[in-house]
């Protein structure tokens, strides 16, 4: 790093800081994410609302395959722990979670990326209108930088050479080069707390602290360290300016806005400079939809959202406006519904970037409410992301990793399933067949779901399991068999 802390460290701790930052944002934000939250609800709605077998037929669009590590599998897990009601009404909750991002950065002449490992364990206390609680975090980032020899190179970069014609090792305090490794460690404390300020409207906040410390290993064998601290704060709301109507027809109109402001800075040492950087971001979105009762029971909901995001500070910067919206229909006595969503980048900071996506959907279900009997469904999909309301723009990362998936590139996904009575009738086994299409790749799936009946004493306990089989124009078969187990109490 030289003297004004344009160097490795200094583009060290945005990345560190950044993807420590949206992790706990992103813990922080469950909190608000609906009106009946209760304790523990919101780091599972964050985390936990992915089901087995979400991914099925997305894969065919990325063609490669790897053996999953111990340490990967801890990664895609998470745990949500709800106690009893207490004597006063209040109940306690125990949560965590781990998870792992890349990062990538340019300083200068300088490049920097590597990967950030989180591991988060937390605890909340909700009574009433009010949640309460603390996240711990501890984060570790690792990775590389190397001089991209770019050329003309900024003056704070640009070693003059000695009077034998050769380059310093060192100029202006600063290793000029070879490439390097850095790692950095972080530990940190983040109270949160939610209030269900009325029955539109939810309010979140959290605050954290945390310290750690940045390492740099140069190319020459030099080992430098420096201690470095982070200060965050996020707020957020979510209100029903129109709530969903109880029954029949009606319109419905939802506000969803957050903030968040980090900083994270190293102090100076004998061998490296101070740094200091800053991360922002501010998100707000519109959710509007209009449902027609029809007789029999059935609907159709038209649906529509609107979306900005600004991300600014001394890591990745941008600002979008997003447009989404989709046809939502179903008739239970036919047991069919139809969804048709899509949504797409309006407008962005950087006029090159593309991101949209679209996605058709039909599923055959008699007895949805028992998940018994026959089912089948089939979706295409079409680009990138087209589902999930403002997910797609509230998404943690950066606008600029997301966009580029403009290409209508479309993907098919199938599945047939049968449920029925298990284990006295207390519970539903579901044997699956599935295919996914994709350009070049076959998916082939067989699997088995076992889920508590409705209305059944029987424990909260999902089971699953599904081997597949991928099929490329390009490589051999590949087998993979997937389980997953899902207990509440």
């Amino acid at each position: 790093a030289d003297a004004e802390g344009t160097g490795a460290v200094g583009a060290a701790t945005p990345a560190l800081d950044r993807q420590a930052a949206l992790a706990l944002a992103e813990v922080a934000q469950g909190f608000g994410a609906s009106a009946d939250n209760g304790p523990g609800s919101g780091p599972g709605q964050a985390f936990g609302n992915a089901g087995f077998g979400t991914g099925f037929g997305q894969s065919p669009s990325h063609p490669r395959s790897q053996t999953m590590t111990a340490r990967e599998a801890l990664l895609g897990s998470s745990f949500t722990a709800t106690g009893a009601r207490d004597g006063s009404g209040g109940s306690l909750a125990l949560w965590g979670r781990a998870a792992q991002s890349s990062f990538d950065g340019r300083e200068g002449a300088f490049s920097l990326d590597g990967e950030t490992t989180t591991a988060m364990l937390g605890a909340d206390y909700a009574r009433g209108k009010w949640l309460v609680g603390l996240a711990l975090m501890q984060s570790e980032g690792e990775g590389g930088y190397r001089d991209t020899e770019v050329t003309p190179r900024p003056a704070s970069q640009d070693c003059p050479a000695a009077d034998d014609g050769t380059t310093p090792e060192r100029c202006r305090q600063a290793v000029r080069e070879g490439d390097g490794e850095v790692e950095a460690s972080l530990t940190a404390a983040v109270p949160y707390v939610a209030l269900q300020a009325s029955e539109r409207l939810r309010l979140w906040g959290a605050a954290g602290y945390g310290t750690g410390e940045v390492k740099l290993t140069t190319g020459m064998g030099q080992a430098l360290s420096a201690d470095i601290d982070w200060t965050m704060a996020a707020a957020g709301l979510r209100g029903d300016l129109l709530p969903p109507p109880a029954e029949g027809s009606g319109p419905a109109l939802a506000l969803t806005s957050d903030a968040l402001w980090a900083r994270t800075a190293s102090e100076k040492t004998a061998e490296l400079a101070a740094g200091e950087s800053d991360v922002t971001r501010l998100r707000l979105g519109l959710e509007g939809s209009w449902r027609v009762a029809m007789e029999g029971g059935g609907s159709i909901v038209p649906k529509l959202t609107l979306g900005a995001r600004h991300d600014g500070g001394d890591a990745e910067t941008g600002f979008g406006v997003e447009l989404g919206g989709g046809l939502a229909w179903n008739d239970p006595a036919l047991g069919l519904s139809l969804d048709i969503e899509g949504r797409t980048l309006i407008a962005h900071g950087n006029d090159d970037l593309e991101d949209r996506g679209y996605a058709a959907s039909l599923a055959f279900d008699p007895d949805p409410a028992t998940k018994r009997g026959p089912s089948f469904s089939l979706r295409q999909d079409w680009g990138g992301q087209a589902t999930g309301g403002l997910d797609a723009l509230f998404a943690p990362n950066p606008l600029e990793k997301r966009a580029g998936s403009g290409e209508a590139t479309g993907r098919w996904q199938a599945e047939a399933a049968y449920g029925f009575p298990a284990f006295g009738g207390r519970f539903t086994g579901s044997p699956h067949v599935g295919l996914g299409l994709a350009t070049g790749t076959r998916d082939w799936t067989l699997g088995w779901r076992l889920t508590p009946a409705a209305n059944a004493n029987a424990p909260d306990l999902s089971l699953g399991l599904k081997a597949t089989r991928r099929e490329s124009d390009t490589a051999e078969p590949e087998h993979s068999v997937g389980f997953e187990a899902t207990v509440r109490w």
